[in-house]
């Protein structure tokens, strides 16, 4: 997918509306900086198709976004994530210190590719970031319901490809179970069908050990009212 042009009269819709994280680059056609990552930002656009989108604004043609934003030199390149920015890069990076930029952010590997393992810490990271995720819980449902991830879903093994159907398009499908070991099996077949789907490294006891917040029914209830 190559780079996307925005204006200030389409950025609420390509950027701030994306159902992706959108990284913008700054830019103006005088500036020889700019022309140096151009073809870096083309070459990770499509690296990153279906997890990124990369846009590109001219700041000279549209003023009112630059100085919403507060851009005083270029190339800057801020990163969207559901509706907002959340960190930016300034300056004619090479490939791979925007590769770790973009890291920090967004899966980079397409589905069928990506690891099929992902640890806590990273996906905590990606559902802080914007990324569309679904997290699938194929423990017993009295184990869910005392304690899960935030909006997690109880899906039986047997289902797990049933409602990975129903998850829309470059959504990240999270299989989690108590210790990651049958996970990982499900996580290959969804792969090799076209899902882009991981396994929670070493499951729930994991993602508890790294103190990150699990929810019962309850408590959810109440966060939902």
């Amino acid at each position: 997918m190559p780079t996307i042009t925005v204006t200030d009269a389409t950025f609420e819709r390509d950027v701030l509306a994306s159902e992706v994280p959108v990284l913008v680059d700054f830019w103006a056609t005088w500036c020889q900086p700019c022309r140096i990552v151009a073809p870096i930002l083309e070459e990770l656009s499509e690296t990153y198709a279906g997890r990124l989108t990369i846009a590109k604004l001219d700041v000279d043609a549209n003023p009112q976004i630059a100085s919403l934003l507060r851009i005083q030199s270029i190339p800057t390149m801020v990163m969207f994530a559901g509706g907002q920015p959340v960190e930016a890069v300034q300056g004619a990076l090479p490939k791979e210190a925007l590769e770790r930029f973009i890291s920090k952010h967004v899966s980079a590997a397409p589905a069928g590719q990506q690891p099929l393992k992902l640890a806590p810490e990273d996906l905590k990271k990606l559902m802080d970031a914007g990324q569309p995720t679904v997290v699938f819980d194929i423990r017993e449902p009295q184990h869910f319901s005392r304690s899960h991830l935030r909006r997690a879903r109880c899906v039986s093994a047997d289902a797990v490809v049933e409602e990975a159907a129903k998850v829309p398009p470059d959504t990240l499908i999270v299989l989690v179970d108590r210790t990651g070991e049958q996970t990982e099996a499900i996580a290959k077949t969804l792969q090799e069908q076209g899902y882009a789907a991981v396994s929670l490294e070493k499951g729930i006891l994991a993602w508890e050990g790294s103190q990150l917040p699990t929810y019962s029914d309850k408590e959810e209830a109440r966060l939902d009212a």
